[in-house]
């Protein structure tokens, strides 16, 4: 299976939110165990590092970017007149943020089984060219 996290999601890891830190924890846990795909984006990369550019935290901006885009455990889905199409579709049908759009955008022209996310408003939403979107009461099969 293919996982799209959204932003919130690894925001919760990093920043060891106490109510939702340990649930991505065992979810990261579940996706590597079962040797599925992580899939992330550039887009994504930059929305984490801003808490860290905004204390100036270079080593974790680094380790960040490590992570999210220069492992060989993660895809990195690029950003193509795909994603163009299909942001502005979701944008014109679902009527939600350009960040939200942008995220469904890259992780279905990644062709993610999944979709991860903290947000309710999103879940329930049917985006071409992803399974499904999820909170973060899924379980990994």
């Amino acid at each position: 299976m293919r996982f799209y996290l959204d932003s919130m999601v690894w925001i919760y890891l990093f920043e060891g939110h106490p109510q939702f830190g340990t649930t991505v924890q065992t979810l990261l846990r579940q996706i590597r165990a079962g040797g599925h795909t992580l899939l992330t984006s550039q887009f994504l990369l930059g929305e984490i590092l801003v808490r860290p550019v905004q204390k100036n935290d270079l080593h974790t901006a680094a380790y960040y970017r490590r992570l999210l885009v220069e492992t060989p455990a993660v895809e990195v889905v690029p950003f193509t007149t795909e994603t163009a199409m299909q942001f502005a579709t979701i944008r014109a049908l679902h009527r939600r943020t350009s960040p939200d759009s942008l995220h469904l955008a890259l992780a279905a022209s990644g062709r993610a089984d999944m979709f991860v996310t903290g947000d309710g408003h999103l879940t329930g939403l049917a985006v071409s060219g992803i399974g499904q979107i999820v909170d973060l009461s899924y379980r990994v099969p």
